[in-house]
């Protein structure tokens, strides 16, 4: 059983809550999966983000995946429509999201705060979006360094910040809470 906080505690009360978050282990796996959990959710909003920013300057929503395929297609990737290169340009999306977000869930505790995770999180996606940028664009991705929007992708970024900063919240959900007598 867990140790529950005395009747009188307030709820924020330091004694109480570092008697919580001292209960609160979690295993190294249990992390990977919630950050696992908040890259998908943070790939489906940037993708959606970015589809939204291309049909507003009247390009194709599927713009952003599309212009990512180029890492195994080059500039045959450049298409208007829905189609294999697509699927490609959301696994390569996904990926990076999923590795960003590992490497976040190991540097960062999920004991956090979740504005200070979130905090985090958005600082380590923007640096994250820099370094995609700057190094592995440029060089493996030519038509996406080319022909995208980058203040589109930079809030896409952001959003995936948010998201993946608050991967505590799932990993929180994922224990029960147990009543002690």
């Amino acid at each position: 059983m867990t140790e529950s906080p005395t009747p009188d505690a307030t709820p924020g009360d330091s004694a109480s809550l570092k008697s919580s978050v001292s209960s609160f282990a979690v295993s190294h796996p249990e992390r990977l999966l919630a950050a696992m959990q908040a890259a998908s959710l943070a790939s489906i909003l940037a993708i959606f983000w970015c589809g939204i920013a291309s049909s507003s300057s009247s390009h194709s929503f599927w713009t952003l995946p599309n212009l990512m395929a180029g890492l195994f297609y080059g500039n045959a990737s450049l298409r208007p429509d829905f189609g294999f290169h697509t699927l490609t340009g959301l696994a390569i999306h996904l990926l990076l999201s999923t590795a960003f977000a590992f490497l976040f869930a190991t540097a960062i505790p999920p004991t956090l705060r979740p504005l200070t995770s979130l905090l985090l999180g958005v600082l380590g996606a923007t640096t994250w979006f820099y370094v995609l940028d700057g190094f592995l664009w440029r060089k493996a991705f030519p038509p996406l360094a080319l022909y995208s929007r980058r203040p589109s992708i930079f809030f896409s970024f952001v959003l995936m910040g948010i998201c993946i900063g608050l991967y505590s919240v799932f990993v929180r959900s994922r224990r029960e809470p147990q009543i002690s007598v």
